[in-house]
């Protein structure tokens, strides 16, 4: 059996006295011998410790050399990969092996001197014109998990293809522990210093609109921030406090590094429980704002005064719309050529917003490697990209970066909150202009986990029930399935063809524009239902989005 030859090697192998001692501590545990971790587009992410099926040392050199047999192949080692990493527990020591596998190969490296965000590492590959790219991350997991993420050479994470040919070398490799390093230093591995912040902070000034009312009036917006242990610290406040924003505070208990994340159940700013520490400090100083990165800076979250001493957070399409709204105001003039892109389960009101404006949408399946994707084939063409975001809180402005990017979206939410508050009024009461005048959006993500032992087969069984019979639930005029992309009119029962890469989502229209798409994880039996309705009133929408969540919950039962 696998696990026991996986298990025999880690037994054989030349081991520190810290490691024999975890391994005797989990040596009947099979799970973690059993096979390798998954490597898709997303990298590798996983629980660390001892194992085959977790991150710990000698995984990272398994997929660090991978990562260079591809580098290799495709003639890339001369101009490099850049290497970041995070906040969580061994993201630098990873780093540092990742570079010595490498440099082994012959491969020139940009390695971080300290924790930098995701987004400065996309720049930074765009910047030195490195072939790949690599953050050591597992964005808002809980402690526990750390990753592996790839970029390409235009700073976007990898798609299928790539991730497919790295996922081949890695099949080759039989010996995890016997992998050639170069120790550090070495002549191929150059630091990635404070001279590349300061590059990025200068590109950013492409992400404000209104340079003359930050400067003018930047000390009038109190802001609240929160890096929540992660990486987001230096860049975040350097960008808000070089712009203008002199009001901005970090929340203090926050605001150092630890992988531990200690005073938050979840480092990930979609939960509220995030927000707390933040809120309590924000009503000290009757913050207008109040703004959260996640541990790799790549997802903002917002929460804005309502009234006296109380926030409500806002949802990753409220305020990916109220910044679309921003943009487009700001403009002296739009054309059809100027482009958003968003993701096929983003709510709708960006779309209604751009077609408002008689701009270009795109939508992409879910993920911003396929926003990046598509802004790098807008490039030399008559399109102008202005906006990509999706609603699990990433947004992009300034296409100097190819990723969602926390740090830009926090200077122009800022700039956003200052321009409004200066017109007498709010985020707020301008998202309920929107709602007024395009309908109230109610959007929800409901996560299902399922069983081990059936849960995949479950999941499966209802999803392939859905796919045949999709009028099971009442109201279904229109099915979109992504894996055979076709979009079916079931009325007519005319098709046509979706032109995006097939994935296994399906994306069910009703009534009234209402919709709710499931997506299943490809890994574990865990599947993501989004559901969107749209009502007059909010109460309408909001009954709307009950009922159908429990006619299509029901199918779970």
């Amino acid at each position: 059996m696998i696990w026991q030859q996986h298990l025999n090697a880690w037994q054989n192998a030349d081991l520190s006295d810290e490691w024999r001692r975890e391994l005797q501590q989990v040596e009947q545990e099979q799970e973690r011998f059993d096979g390798y971790l998954t490597f898709g587009t997303g990298g590798m992410r996983g629980k660390m410790g001892v194992g085959t099926k977790r991150i710990n040392l000698f995984t990272i050199r398994r997929v660090a050399k991978g990562l260079g047999d591809y580098v290799v192949a495709n003639g890339g080692a001369e101009m490099g990969v850049a290497i970041a990493y995070d906040s969580r527990h061994h993201s630098g020591a990873f780093a540092k092996e990742t570079a010595k596998v490498l440099a082994a190969q012959g491969i020139k490296v940009y390695l971080s001197d300290t924790i930098r965000p995701t987004p400065a590492l996309s720049f930074c590959v765009r910047e030195k014109g490195a072939f790949a790219g690599v953050v050591i991350t597992a964005s808002h997991n809980p402690s526990i998990y750390n990753g592996f993420k790839v970029y390409d050479k235009n700073g976007c994470q990898i798609t299928l293809g790539v991730a497919q040919e790295i996922a081949g070398y890695l099949e080759n490799i039989t010996d995890i522990f016997t992998i050639p390093v170069r120790e550090l230093p070495n002549p191929l591995v150059m630091t990635l210093g404070k001279e590349m912040d300061d590059a990025y902070l200068k590109a950013l000034t492409a992400v404000v609109s209104r340079p003359n009312l930050l400067a003018d009036y930047g000390n009038e917006l109190r802001i609240c921030y929160t890096p929540l242990h992660g990486a987001g610290k230096e860049l975040v406040m350097r960008g808000l406090l070089e712009n203008g924003f002199s009001e901005t505070t970090m929340v203090a208990e926050q605001s150092e590094p630890d992988g531990e994340f200690p005073t938050v159940i979840s480092p990930n700013p979609e939960e509220e429980n995030s927000f707390e520490l933040a809120k309590k400090q924000a009503k000290e100083i009757q913050a207008d704002i109040i703004l959260a990165t996640d541990p790799d800076a790549d997802r903002l979250g917002v929460a804005v005064l309502i009234k006296q001493a109380t926030y409500q957070i806002l949802t990753g399409n409220q305020l990916g719309a109220l910044l679309l709204q921003y943009i487009l105001e700001a403009k002296t003039s739009v054309t059809g050529a100027d482009t958003i892109i968003n993701t096929i389960v983003t709510g709708d009101l960006g779309g209604r917003i751009a077609h408002d404006f008689g701009i270009n949408h795109i939508q992409t399946l879910t993920g911003f490697k396929y926003i990046g994707e598509k802004i790098a084939e807008m490039e030399g063409t008559e399109k102008n990209f202005l906006f990509g975001y999706e609603e699990s809180y990433g947004y992009l402005i300034a296409p100097f970066v190819r990723d969602k990017d926390a740090v830009q979206a926090a200077l122009l939410t800022a700039e956003m909150a200052l321009f409004y508050k200066k017109e007498g009024t709010t985020l707020l009461q301008k998202l309920t202009n929107l709602y007024e005048k395009f309908g109230y959006h109610k959007e929800h993500l409901h996560t299902i986990t399922l069983d081990d032992s059936d849960g995949t087969a479950k999941m499966n069984q209802v999803i392939d029930a859905l796919r045949k019979e999709p009028t099971c639930i009442p109201d279904i005029t229109v099915l979109e399935d992504f894996l055979t992309s076709k979009r079916t009119n079931l009325s007519t029962m005319e098709m046509t063809n979706i032109e995006l890469p097939k994935e296994n989502v399906l994306k069910f229209y009703l009534n009234d524009n209402a919709w709710f798409a499931i997506r299943p994880s490809g890994t574990e039996p865990k599947c993501k239902i989004y559901f969107q309705t749209i009502g007059e009133t909010e109460e309408i929408a909001t009954n709307a989005m009950d009922e159908l969540k429990k006619r299509v919950l029901a199918k779970w039962d």
